[in-house]
């Protein structure tokens, strides 16, 4: 890629993080440089035409709750914050964490 190339392709993502400032009540901040990177310009543009019209307000607080607690979970296991896409053993640690019963667990064993 040439330099100009490069510095085209740095200003669209630099214009993407901006862009998802915008939509900081849903997008972990500590994650938008990585999501400006994995988002397209259209990505973007869907995100924050559902986060202005296509959400009611209640919608918007609670998926900005769900991963303010899917960012808060991610950081105590592992001490780093959520990864995006999440990799599969963190998935299935998720999982495995909520699913666990131990009053169930102890009268299976």
């Amino acid at each position: 890629m040439t330099s100009a190339g490069l510095e085209h392709a740095e200003d669209q993502q630099l214009r993407r993080e901006n862009e998802l400032d915008a939509l900081a009540g849903i997008v972990p901040s500590s994650q938008r440089e990585a999501l400006a990177a994995l988002l397209t310009d259209e990505d973007v543009a869907t995100l924050k035409h559902l986060a202005e019209k296509g959400m009611g307000a209640n919608t918007l607080r609670a998926l900005a709750s769900d991963l303010s607690y899917l960012e808060g979970w991610a950081l105590a296991p592992t001490g780093r914050t959520l990864p995006w896409p999440g990799p599969e053993g963190l998935v299935l640690k998720f999982i495995a964490h909520h699913l666990w019963d131990p009053a169930n667990q102890a009268l299976a064993a």
